[in-house]
C-alpha cells in the first residue's frame, strides 16, 4: 500500500475515532488525547470490555487493511515474481521495513488529525513533558502493530490470509479476555510476583499506558495510575523481541517456501 493511502486511512480513522471521542469535555490536553489512544480509562475488569474494544478498533482496522501487505506477493503471480533471481530474505526485510514505516506514519497522522479536529471544538492545551509521552506511545504502539500485522502475513504465507488473521486476532482476543479478568485474581490492587509476571507477559496489557510506570518523572505523572512496577521501557523491549521472532521466522519461511501457482484469494 502506498504512503498516501496510509495517510488517507489515518485521517479517516482519526476523525471518527479520536475526533469524536472526547467532545464531552470542555477542554482537554494533548496528553489526554494521546492517552485516549493508549487505552486511558481501561482497567482490568470485565465491565471495561466495551471501552477496550472501542479503543482497539483503530489498530484492528490497520491490521485488516495490511493483512496481505506482504502475503499478496505469494498469490497467483508468485512463481513469476520470485523466479527473477530475487534475494528472498533481503526482499522480505525490505518489505518488513516498509510495513513498519507505514505503522509509524499511521499512528502519527491518526493522532495529529485527532488533535486537530478536537481543537476545532474545544480548547486543547499542550502539557509540559508531553513530547516524551508521545515518543513512548509511537514506539510501543507501532511495534505492536508491526509485529502483529507481520505475523498475520507470515502465517498467511503458509496457510491463507483468513487463517493468518484468525490466528493472530484470536490470540489478541484471548489476551484481552485474560486482561479483563485479571482484576479478579488480585487483592487491593497489589500486583507483584506471579501476578506482575502475568501482567507483563500479556500482549495487550503492554499497550495500556495507565498500568505502566516510568522512571522519567515527566512521563510518569501522566500514567502510573496503579503504582505498578511496569516500566514503559519493558514494553518496548518486549515488542522488539516479538518483532525479531516474527522477522526471523518470516525470513526463514520466505527463503524455504516452494511456490505454486495457487491462489484465487487476493486482489
Amino acid at each position: 500500500m502506498k504512503i498516501r493511502s496510509t495517510i488517507l486511512l489515518a485521517i479517516i480513522i482519526g476523525i471518527f475515532s479520536l475526533g469524536t471521542g472526547i467532545f464531552s469535555y470542555n477542554n482537554t490536553s494533548v496528553a489526554q488525547i494521546i492517552l485516549h489512544s493508549a487505552f486511558a480509562g481501561v482497567e482490568y475488569y470485565p465491565q471495561y470490555v466495551v471501552f477496550l474494544s472501542y479503543q482497539y478498533m483503530p489498530l484492528l482496522i490497520f491490521q485488516v487493511i495490511f493483512a496481505t501487505y506482504i502475503y499478496k506477493h505469494f498469490c497467483s503471480a508468485s512463481v513469476y515474481f520470485f523466479s527473477r533471481n530475487i534475494n528472498r530474505i533481503k526482499w522480505f526485510l525490505e518489505e518488513s521495513g516498509k510495513l513498519y514505516i507505514n505503522t509509524v506514519l499511521y499512528l502519527i497522522v491518526f493522532n495529529l488529525v485527532g488533535i486537530s479536529v478536537t481543537s476545532l471544538f474545544i480548547k486543547v492545551t499542550i502539557d509540559e513533558g508531553v513530547l516524551l509521552l508521545i515518543i513512548y506511545y509511537i514506539l510501543i504502539h507501532s511495534l505492536y502493530l508491526f509485529f502483529s500485522t507481520l505475523a498475520i502475513n507470515v502465517v498467511a504465507i503458509i496457510s491463507s490470509s483468513e487463517i493468518g488473521f484468525i490466528v493472530v486476532e484470536g490470540i489478541a482476543l484471548l489476551q484481552m479476555a485474560m486482561y479483563l479478568m485479571f482484576g479478579k485474581q488480585i487483592q487491593d490492587d497489589i500486583i507483584e510476583g506471579i501476578n506482575l509476571f502475568m501482567l507483563k507477559s500479556n500482549i495487550i496489557a503492554n499497550l495500556i499506558f495507565p498500568v505502566h510506570s516510568s522512571h522519567i518523572q515527566s512521563v510518569n505523572k501522566f500514567i502510573n495510575e496503579k503504582g505498578i512496577d511496569f516500566d514503559l521501557n519493558f514494553s518496548i523491549i518486549y515488542y522488539v523481541i516479538l518483532s525479531m521472532i516474527i522477522i526471523i521466522s518470516g525470513a526463514y519461511i520466505v527463503e524455504k517456501r516452494e511456490f505454486i501457482v495457487n491462489n484465487k484469494e487476493i486482489e
